[in-house]
């Protein structure tokens, strides 16, 4: 039993490690001082990474791997994503209203607990798996059900058939993934990011208002003492300068109207939209494509088998889709590293502005200093620096007010707390809790160990890059700041949590060493 646990232990560990390390190396790409992923490079790459590799995956691993006999345990695996992604986004939920974790703006509130409730489900575990399955307590364990078992399979066999299997679980999952990120996630997160937005332009508005306000009122006493000095120096000669309308050239952005579209649109029009986006997206084309290929077996075996006609082509795709986990783990810990820089590289270009104003004022001064000859002309510098040193003030004073707006946009603590607790800690728990407690009951005897391994995995890994895509794409910048900064923190926390909950995974789903199942020990 304890050499069953070690092996389980090592073989979770090996698995997060590799992902990590995967990471570390897009981390260190994109936040080097001369980096090779810069921010303008990322979109391409991912969309790359996933037309031309990602598809490819899911073509080849479902048309290799899945036959008519396993389609229909794949059941439990679509139907638990529905019930994961719906109990994470419950228990973000009630979290958010506890005192501890309570999240004051709800407007953040709203955006953040889409992205606890829908995790990065197919960059992560196309990783984790396949090292996984390198184990020998994890792949003869898993190969054993079922009853097209071939007794004299060798290892390289079992690897290959437990990668093909856990594959064809997430990418189904990835299904459902998909369909309720359409129909819950993307019109609250959308919604959500339009009303931070709009706040935020109101905020700036108010606050610049009032320094626009002064602004003016600034102007006008330097148009009366500027035409008093020109009278003055001319000998109290009218000749003064005309007066100028000052414009107020602060504008804020327009308004974005956000449709109610519970008037709008009906929940069934929303399911029906939500379904389309589904069935016409690229990922659910190559998943209808593989199962056709893996139902006519004659053209399966030409594409997948040694020596089949058309082998060429199924091997193209699965070197295409081996690449794929690695590039999208790298381009997401580069995407986090230049999300949680792009307020800092903006606030230091407003610092440098500022600073390269107060200088030439400063110089201005100077200058005007030094040259003056006599009493009135001192009287005279004197008195337009005081009021260039004024306008400087009111300059800062706007600068002030677009950082501050900036502060509102930085998560605080019980806001990371929440988003950890929920996101990696309390969903899986109960996800894990609930599979136990049915396995235990009988209810699930006749689903694939693996299955339910998948199942606890998925439940348990960081939030999806797409969220910040999504924020990002709509223009709603602001709370694609709080997102990603609130996920940084998340994915660096994860590397415990993964090789945690992928440990109590194994343990619920492999027999120990005497063949008993985790209820019979």
């Amino acid at each position: 039993m304890s050499n069953a646990i070690t092996s389980v232990i090592i073989a979770s560990t090996s698995a997060t490690a590799k992902v990590f390390v995967i990471g570390g190396i897009g981390y260190w790409a994109a936040a080097s001082k001369s980096p090779i992923l810069p921010p303008h490079a990322l979109t391409p790459i991912s969309k790359m990474n996933f037309n031309l590799l990602i598809l490819p995956l899911i073509y080849a691993t479902l048309a290799s791997s899945v036959t008519p006999e396993k389609i229909g345990s794949l059941w439990f695996v679509l139907v638990s994503a529905f019930g994961v992604i719906s109990l994470s986004f419950g228990v973000a939920t009630l979290l958010g209203k506890l005192p501890f974790f309570r999240v004051e703006n709800k407007i953040d509130f709203d955006a953040l607990r889409i992205a606890a409730a829908f995790p990065n489900i197919v960059a992560l575990p196309i990783l984790i798996f396949p090292t996984l399955c390198e184990f020998a307590v994890v792949h003869d364990s898993f190969y054993t059900e079922g009853d097209d078992v071939n007794e004299e399979a060798t290892q390289v066999e079992k690897y290959r058939s437990c990668v093909d299997q856990s594959n064809s679980m997430i990418f189904v999952y990835f299904f459902a993934w998909n369909f309720l990120y359409w129909v819950l996630g993307y019109e609250t997160l959308v919604r959500a990011g339009s009303k931070r937005q709009i706040h935020n332009e109101e905020t700036l508005s108010t606050e610049t208002s009032v320094v626009h306000n002064t602004d003016d009122s600034f102007e006008a006493v330097n148009h009366h003492q500027q035409q008093q000095l020109e009278q003055e120096e001319n000998g109290g000669l009218e000749g003064g300068v005309t007066p100028k309308v000052i414009e107020n050239e602060c504008t804020t952005g327009e308004e974005v109207a956000i449709p109610n579209e519970d008037e709008k649109t009906s929940v069934l029009r929303l399911i029906a939209t939500a379904l389309f986006k589904t069935i016409s997206s690229p990922g659910f084309v190559a998943m209808i494509l593989g199962f056709i290929t893996a139902c006519i077996p004659p053209l399966r075996d030409a594409l997948f088998e040694p020596g089949g006609a058309l082998r060429f082509f199924g091997s193209a795709m699965e070197s295409l889709g081996s690449a794929s986990s690695s590039v999208g783990t790298i381009i997401v810990a580069a995407s986090l590293v230049h999300q949680a820089n792009d307020d800092n590289i903006r606030d230091g270009r407003e610092d440098s502005i500022e600073h390269d104003v107060n200088a030439t004022q400063t110089h201005q001064h100077h200058n005007e200093c030094e040259s003056s000859d006599t009493i009135q002309q001192t009287q005279s510098t004197r008195r337009r620096s005081s009021m260039s040193q004024f306008g400087g003030m009111v300059r800062r004073r706007s600068s002030l007010a677009l950082q501050s707006i900036r502060k509102l946009r930085k998560p605080t603590l019980q806001m990371h707390a929440w988003f950890i607790t929920s996101r990696l800690i309390v969903a899986p728990a109960i996800v894990s809790l609930i599979i136990i407690g049915m396995d235990c009951g009988g209810i699930l005897s006749d689903i694939p160990s693996l299955a339910k391994m998948v199942v606890i995995v998925n439940a348990g890994l960081p939030g999806a890059q797409l969220c910040v895509i999504t924020l990002k794409s709509k223009g709603l910048t602001d709370s694609a700041s709080i997102v990603a900064k609130v996920y940084l923190p998340s994915y660096l926390l994860s590397a415990v949590t993964i090789a945690a909950w992928t440990s109590i995974g194994l343990l619920v789903s492999i027999p120990d060493e005497d063949g008993n199942s985790f209820c019979n020990r």
